[in-house]
């Protein structure tokens, strides 16, 4: 299973939960509070994917989820404050999102598919080549900030 570390692209995986849970989908649609929560989801989501991408652009780093030995700049400001995982955080909004909008129990097996695979297939070993790269810096990062939120 190791191979499968940071092969697959994150938007992938999140793409592939989406359509799975299209499939899952209940009967009848969430109502007015899944609405509210929806929006609220969409809304962090976008932040905080959005905002983490500024953050790799303005630090001139790599963003890509699949060669994260190509970083030169360890990112911790802005949306980095709150989460080291922000790309990824906001990607588990929104499918929580669609969850709220497909409605039924099973749909929420998306989410937590997501949740799994990018905490073993990408956060870990991402995690373990920032620690070789950025040392004490990375350590003392990681006791700041919660890997998720």
């Amino acid at each position: 299973m190791a191979n499968l570390e940071l092969r697959v692209p994150p938007p992938l995986i999140f793409m592939l939960c989406a359509a799975s849970m299209w499939w899952l989908k209940g009967e009848t649609q969430g109502g007015r509070a899944a609405i509210v929560l929806l929006a609220l989801l969409i809304m962090v989501g976008a932040i905080m994917g959005f905002g983490a991408l500024l953050r790799f652009r303005r630090h001139q780093t790599t963003v890509s989820p699949t060669r994260p030995h190509h970083t030169r700049y360890l990112v911790t400001d802005g949306v980095y404050r709150i989460s080291r995982n922000p790309m990824y955080f906001g990607l588990f909004c929104w499918l929580a999102a669609w969850a709220c909008y497909l409605g039924g129990l099973w749909v929420w097996c998306g989410p937590a598919l997501l949740l799994g695979w990018l905490t073993r297939f990408q956060i870990m070993p991402e995690e373990r080549l920032l620690q070789a790269r950025f040392g004490e810096e990375y350590a003392h990062y990681c006791q700041r900030v919660r890997r998720w939120c």
